[in-house]
């Protein structure tokens, strides 16, 4: 198998992941309860959900990997590169926080409950507090960024590069903090949705390469 049929089944496989992550990333916020208390963190559907977001965070950056592949194939610039950059940046720093929510909150709920009535599923810790939204910040400039050049470029389906755009402006509102649970859900349901159209487009794309 030649170096370019490889990339182009990886491509494949990346459009497969972005198809799971977007579907994780809905399930996951759908199910997620609207607060957090010591009991709640502790729970296993508490962890399964979290796992839910770990899996999409990971699909995410496969299927950035596999998109920028795609753009830089079709005259893509720097301005691309640099949504690419600060999406890419925005999932690894949140899939930080989803690590503790995983392994170490659960724990602390149970052996030191007080901890987490304080500061909650940890994005009320003072220093989770300033990068939390600095994470936002870049998560909205570079995925808007990098799918508004995914569109201009034709790299992918244009309708997934607009519902992608729309997802991510509508989830980013929604995590402020400013609105209720649902809108969080409505956002990560559109965002996700977003992220199953691109990955059937790359699918669709390197659909060829699966079968040589």
């Amino acid at each position: 198998m030649s170096t370019a049929n490889l990339l182009d089944r990886t491509s494949v496989w990346a459009g497969f992941a972005g198809v799971i992550g977007g579907v994780a990333l809905a399930a996951a916020y759908i199910l997620h309860p609207p607060s957090a208390p010591p009991a709640t963190v502790a729970s296993a559907l508490w962890v399964w959900i979290h796992v839910g977001f770990m899996v999409s965070l990971l699909c995410g950056i496969f299927l950035l990997l596999a998109l920028l592949r795609s753009y830089l194939r079709v005259g893509g610039d720097v301005r691309g590169l640099v949504g690419f950059a600060c999406a890419v940046t925005s999932l690894v720093f949140v899939f930080g926080l989803d690590y503790a929510e995983v392994f170490i909150f659960p724990t602390l709920a149970v052996e030191f409950p007080e901890v987490v009535e304080t500061y909650g599923d940890g994005t009320m810790m003072p220093s989770v507090a300033f990068a939390f939204p600095i994470t936002g910040i870049l998560f909205v400039i570079g995925f808007v960024l990098f799918a508004a050049e995914l569109y201009r470029t034709s790299a992918v389906s244009r309708g997934a590069a607009v519902l992608t755009i729309i997802g991510t402006i509508g989830f980013g509102i929604g995590l402020s903090g400013l609105l209720p649970m649902i809108v969080v859900r409505i956002g990560a349901t559109v965002f996700g949705a977003g992220l199953v159209w691109l990955g059937v487009s790359l699918i669709r794309s390197y659909r060829g390469a699966d079968s040589s």
